[in-house]
């Protein structure tokens, strides 16, 4: 009975460690951890050369790269030129995935809207904490994407690094330099007052 019970438990283990390093349980589990957090702050490098920061909530985000600045509300988005100082106000396109465009969708729909292999790619190099690598192809021919890779560390799934490429040929890569779970915010954050 003692054997039986050992063997039953042994498996069990095997079928949740095997689980956890799946590239659907992996990309579920990051997804979860947006949604699940009151807000997602981090910072980032676009492409090599631009810094910027850019804090999650919900449908609700905001960017702030060079001299510009992008609020959104979940129904309008909000330009700031800060070397013009002025204001643009356009509708939101709750379904663009674009990451600059609507990171929120992005980030949400990463298990959703790619193929991935069943088992994602473990790294690891001397003296740095191991990341697992997916690479994820759209279902859709009509995605802007080609290609996404996202690095995410085994520990507690923290994203690193994402590199994408686009329909066009052009290929970006985007480092995150910081990703916190923080505080809420209150909704008239992502809505500024454009009229001052």
């Amino acid at each position: 009975m003692r054997i039986k019970g050992l063997i039953t438990g042994i498996f069990t283990l095997l079928a949740v460690l095997t689980q956890a390093q799946t590239t659907p349980g992996l990309m579920e589990e990051f997804a979860n951890k947006i949604r699940q957090a009151p807000a997602v702050e981090t910072g980032f490098l676009w492409n090599g050369s631009v810094s910027g920061t850019m804090i999650l909530q919900g449908d609700m985000f905001y960017i702030h790269m060079d001299e510009f600045y992008v609020y959104c509300d979940g129904e309008i988005k909000y330009y700031y030129n800060e070397g013009t100082d002025e204001w643009q106000e356009l509708s939101h396109d709750r379904n663009s995935p674009d990451i600059l465009e609507n990171p929120s969708a992005f980030f949400n729909r990463l298990n959703e809207d790619f193929y991935f292999p069943e088992t994602p790619v473990r790294k690891e190099k001397p003296g740095e904490d191991p990341v697992w690598q997916v690479t994820l192809v759209p279902h859709s021919v009509n995605s802007p994407f080609t290609f996404i890779v996202i690095s995410l560390t085994v520990k507690d799934l923290t994203p690193l690094y994402i590199r994408y490429a686009l329909s066009d040929g052009s290929e970006y890569s985007v480092v995150l330099t910081s990703f916190a779970t923080v505080p809420a915010r209150p909704a008239r954050f992502f809505a500024p007052d454009t009229s001052l």
